[in-house]
């Protein structure tokens, strides 16, 4: 686990109410701040990677990353991904 970024979260839910915003299951790690005008938490798509290649291979973290995660419909609107990977993403 990303210390950093659980430090974020902590940080976040110290000034917001944590019920207040919608988080991503397993990806505490990868937060990287708040929109503060709709209050939706930032998770950074390199983090949200990282912590996927714990359990499987780079380029399996990355076509999970893009095919479940990110153009997940349940998550639209609900979270902001800073795209800081800059990579070619995979035909989904």
């Amino acid at each position: 686990m990303n210390i950093k970024g659980k430090k974020t979260l902590n940080s976040i839910t110290q000034v917001y109410d944590k019920n207040t915003f919608y988080k991503l299951r397993n990806f505490d790690c990868a937060v990287i701040g708040i929109e503060t005008e709709t209050e939706r938490l930032i998770y950074s798509v390199k983090k949200c990677i990282k912590a996927l290649k714990i359990k499987m291979p780079f380029d399996e973290a990355i076509e999970h990353f893009y095919s479940n995660i990110y153009s997940d419909e349940k998550h639209f609107g609900k979270v902001i991904f800073c795209e800081d990977y800059l990579i070619k993403k995979p035909n989904i």
